[in-house]
């Protein structure tokens, strides 16, 4: 009997590990701190780096460090071909870095302690940000480099919305909004994935008051793409973009994005432009759309030509479904 125990108990961790590694796959990924496990040697710009032997899965090319509002080199991943003309265009590294620098204040950048530059191509996403600490305090930023520059750098002001768009997500899912200690089954309010909202988290506030009434057929929707767009044909007016119907999650990131770049506040004539009415309400969210706005020259005057952002509704992923069932790894 000992003996079968013996055997037992090893396979039954080498499952559990398994089922772990199964269900946090791709989109869902937990990725640990990669500065734990990295031996830092100084490089040819004299920033402390790895040497370029590790080996990324999803199109790493460059891993920073964030120090208030600069970046240091972690590591270099091992990389050919084009992707390695990516890795050793530094300038564009510091480029897209200069436009996440004017998009977020100093003061939010300390949510984030990572940047990386990767080859969106393989995952087909823009950018994504994940969590670092799993008390939701420290976060990452990955912006895909063939697409930062597809057109051109930043054309139609695409990548500034990504930008805008990926940090509404540590916005609103960090330690400040998140109880990442709390199950679901203990959970009393708005369960995102990442954590238990705070009763007065901005997350909290939108379910709570603009879906909870239609959360069964939401759930009922998520089975396939069809029921999804069901779903978003008959609740449009709630929405500021088809891919907010997506999960409340996106729905609050996309709302803050058009929060931003809509130049005059809306009369809240419907459910999606009360979403935009409840940012109003949130003085930290003022100050952030009011930093962005004038470090983009977007407070302007008539007609005069500024800094560009996408139309209201007009990002390339706006009329499409992202996962419905993503927590983790917001990849788009």
């Amino acid at each position: 009997m000992r003996n079968i125990k013996r055997i037992i108990i090893p396979v039954l961790i080498v499952l559990s590990i398994f089922a772990v590694n199964v269900s946090c796959s791709n989109d869902e990924e937990i990725v640990l701190n990669p500065t734990e496990a990295s031996d830092e040697t100084p490089d040819s710009d004299g920033d402390l780096g790895t040497t370029g032997d590790a080996e990324g899965s999803e199109g790493e090319i460059t891993l920073y460090k964030v120090t208030g509002d600069e970046i240091s080199k972690i590591q270099d991943y091992k990389v050919t071909g084009k992707d390695l003309e990516y890795q050793k265009d530094v300038a564009k590294h510091q480029e897209i870095w200069s436009l996440v620098k004017k998009i977020v204040p100093v003061e939010q950048l300390k949510k984030m302690s990572e940047f990386l530059i990767y080859n969106g191509e393989v995952t087909g996403s823009a950018g994504f940000v994940i969590e670092i600490k799993r008390d939701l305090s420290d976060w990452k930023m990955g912006i895909a480099i063939n697409y930062a520059y597809e057109g051109g750098f930043n054309a139609g002001g695409e990548l500034a919305y990504t930008i805008i768009h990926e940090f509404g997500h540590v916005l609103t899912l960090n330690n400040t909004q998140l109880d990442a200690a709390v199950t679901q089954e203990n959970c009393k309010n708005y369960f995102p994935g990442e954590g238990c909202a705070f009763e007065k988290s901005y997350i909290n506030e939108l379910h709570s008051k603009f879906w909870n009434d239609i959360w069964s057929e939401y759930q009922e929707a998520t089975k396939d793409e069809s029921a999804q767009q069901k779903f978003y044909d008959k609740y449009k007016e709630r929405y500021v973009t088809q891919y907010a119907s997506t999960n409340p999650g996106e729905d609050i990131a996309e709302v803050f994005a058009t929060f931003t770049t809509l130049k005059e506040k809306p009369e809240g004539k419907t459910i999606a432009e009360k979403k935009i009415l409840l940012m109003y309400n949130r003085d930290e969210l003022v100050n952030f759309r009011n930093h962005i706005r004038k470090n983009l020259a977007l407070r302007k005057k008539g007609d005069a030509v500024t800094f560009e952002l996408p139309q209201p509704g007009a990002w390339k992923q706006a009329n499409s479904f992202g996962n419905p069932h993503k927590t983790k790894c917001r990849r788009h």
